[in-house]
């Protein structure tokens, strides 16, 4: 087996080994931490040729770069052989391919010996006499013997390094350690901190040793002597990014003491802390924030420490005393086990009922459907499906303005049809709309094209001019609701996502109402791209029934209905890659002619007709009634516009009214 095939086999590895997952796809980038937030997409992986992304922070790369990312192992042989330690040659599948496994990567002068570095730790220790590093630190000589901390004045780690450098030598197991350059000041260029193998905990055996004593969680190593040192007991991250190592050893190890966490005060600390602590109560592991009582006015606790001695162990011992009140993580964890019953949710039931009633009621602008609807649309999933030509998405635009015309904006994506296509047909509505409440000629209301050719306004009358200047007006009133943003194929639902947050930051309008035309045209998610048809449908309703539920909003999506349902009634199998649009809509609406599926019907010719009677069937509605007979409504498609089939329109405004011409 030749070394290309080890690395090979390590590249078919999955990152679940050492990275956390991402709260919606991929793992925690390393880099930016992006896919912590419920926002973030993570790192994906492109599985054309196994490398893993990061659109956050640009990361790119394969499994070992991924690797060297998140131990800090810049060193390829070094990404070898945390990858070996990681994964075990018994990933490879035959007895002789893991002995030649284990022969290269000897040859290639990556797998360590199994014997520990202690005579090079006695070595550097015995030398720490020769640095001044630790002089007025207010670190007793008992603590650095206890570590055995060293000094290595020409420090290469076995000429690794290129330029020596004078290091002070902090061990973190029997085979790691950090060198920390004494020579360069902070912001110099050049290394100031060198991890040798695998980043570990600095006395990260706390976790399992002290069983009576809560354990403090610092950033640096030498905060943690300092928290010792003034009578406490702590482990040191080496850097505040480093806090998943903790959790690592935290899914092996429950403390059963309260963890004291206390990073720095600084924007760093403050973020990393929050990650960490956020993490905790997911394994509901008691804890205790710190920092300002420890730190208090000063850098770090070393700072303090040299400062201000008797104050750094007077807090140790408050905040010890402090944390002795506070329940054991079992206490924890059956406590916050407890708060999940449905008698301790009763409280924010009841804030939610009330803050419902404030809600505003989302008016579709057809009285007849609303009322099928328990008065309008609510919070959730709604899909529309229907043969072509049947207007899915000239019924799903109208209702996207008769939204707009009462003050609610509306996020209209639209995969097929243009910006310009879809503002047309809404004035082309307008038109229709004007000459029917007043009494003039339907001859006089134009078709979205019509409107559309300017070379054909020269022939209108001026009847026909005033029309159409009119529904202008008339949509003026109410397009600046109205948001659409157009693609062919390349918006996905995280794209969504983001663009609702952005309108939700931007106007300060919290219920925007969203609306896909249409579903099977969305973008596949990243490193999802060779998935099956099915799958990306499948995942895409998912996403959109929790971004309905993330922003508290209705989503309306269109769908496309598969071919052999054309003739038939609609159902719920009508729709095309039906099995998550059944169980994951809320609302699931069906348009038909009306006829469809009785005994002589003839699907053409109902076509044909101009207008065309449309049957509005509600084939699943999670809260309310099912209408699958159907709501007649009549399509007057050459105009765009619905109306309902006992005559009735969509009302107008006072606004809109007060602008027209003629008496009624």
């Amino acid at each position: 087996m030749q070394k290309d095939e080890i690395i090979r086999t390590i590249k078919t590895q999955s990152p679940d080994a050492f990275l956390q997952k991402a709260r919606k796809r991929g793992w925690i980038c390393p880099e930016c931490h992006n896919g912590e937030g419920k926002d973030g997409d993570g790192i994906v992986l492109n599985k054309k040729n196994s490398t893993y992304k990061c659109f956050r922070c640009g990361f790119n790369g394969d499994i070992l770069d991924l690797i060297g990312k998140t131990f800090n192992l810049p060193d390829f042989k070094d990404q070898l052989h945390k990858a070996v330690e990681i994964y075990g040659l018994t990933q490879i599948s035959s007895l002789s391919m893991q002995q030649q496994a284990v022969n290269i990567i000897k040859n290639i002068g990556i797998l360590q010996s199994s014997a520990d570095m202690s005579n090079y730790f006695a070595k550097c220790h015995t030398a720490l006499k020769d640095t001044s590093y630790f002089t007025g630190r207010g670190i007793s000589q008992e603590l650095l013997d206890r570590f055995n901390i060293g000094y290595d004045a020409s420090f290469t780690d076995n000429g690794k390094l290129k330029k020596p450098m004078q290091a002070v030598i902090f061990p973190t197991s029997a085979q790691t350690y950090e060198a920390r350059n004494i020579a360069i000041m902070p912001g110099s260029s050049g290394f100031r901190y060198y991890k040798h193998g695998s980043a570990s905990l600095f006395n990260g055996s706390a976790l399992e040793q002290e069983k009576e004593k809560p354990v403090f969680i610092v950033e640096g190593i030498i905060d943690a002597l300092s928290v010792m040192q003034a009578g406490g007991q702590a482990i040191g991250l080496s850097s505040a990014d480093n806090y998943r190592l903790l959790l690592t050893e935290l899914d092996k190890i429950i403390p059963a003491k309260p963890l004291i966490l206390c990073f720095d005060n600084d924007d760093t600390g403050t973020n990393f802390q929050q990650k960490l602590a956020d993490e905790l109560d997911k394994r509901h592991i008691s804890f205790l924030r710190a920092s300002k009582e420890i730190i208090g006015n000063y850098h770090d606790p070393n700072d303090r420490l040299v400062k201000d001695a008797n104050g750094l162990k007077n807090a140790v011992i408050s905040v010890y005393e402090k944390a002795a009140a506070m329940p054991d993580t079992a206490e924890k964890a059956k406590s916050d086990y407890l708060k999940t019953s449905a008698g301790k949710s009763l409280p924010a039931l009841l804030e939610t009922i009330t803050a419902n009633a404030k809600k505003p009621r989302f008016s579709t602008g057809f009285k007849i459907i609303d009322d099928a609807l328990n008065g309008g649309l609510y919070t959730g999933l709604y899909f529309i499906g229907a043969i072509s030509s049947l207007g899915k998405t000239t019924l799903t635009l109208q209702i996207a303005d008769n939204l707009a015309k009462q003050g609610r904006d509306v996020l209209f994506f639209s995969l097929e049809q243009s910006k310009y296509d879809l503002m047309t047909k809404s004035v082309s509505r307008e038109t229709f709309l004007y000459c029917r409440k007043h009494g003039i000629g339907n001859s006089n209301a134009k078709s979205n094209l019509a409107i559309m050719d300017g070379r054909r306004w020269a022939d209108f009358s001026d009847t026909e001019n005033e029309v159409v200047r009119r529904a202008f007006k008339a949509y003026e009133e109410f397009a600046h609701h109205i948001f659409i943003h157009e693609g062919i194929g390349n918006i996905s639902v995280e794209e969504i996502r983001e663009k609702v947050k952005n309108h939700i930051s931007l106007t300060g309008n919290k219920y925007p109402i969203v609306f896909i035309d249409y579903l099977q045209i969305l973008k596949a998610p990243l490193g999802e791209e060779k998935s099956t048809d099915k799958q990306v449908v499948d995942h895409n309703v998912t996403a959109l029934k929790q971004l309905s539920r993330d922003f508290d909003i209705p989503v309306f999506a269109v769908s496309s209905l598969n071919r052999e349902n054309y003739r038939h009634k609609i159902n719920m199998a009508a729709f095309k890659e039906s099995g998550a649009i059944e169980y994951g809509s809320d609302i699931l609406i069906g348009l038909q002619l009306t006829g469809t599926g009785s005994d002589g019907f003839d699907a053409d010719k109902a076509k044909e007709k101009n207008p065309k009677e449309i049957d509005f069937c509600i084939l699943k509605n999670r809260n309310g009634n099912i209408k699958s007979d159907g709501i007649p409504l009549i399509f007057h498609s050459e105009f765009n516009c619905f109306t309902e089939n006992n005559g009735t329109f969509i009302p107008i405004t006072k606004e809109i009214e007060d602008m027209l011409p003629f008496d009624d």
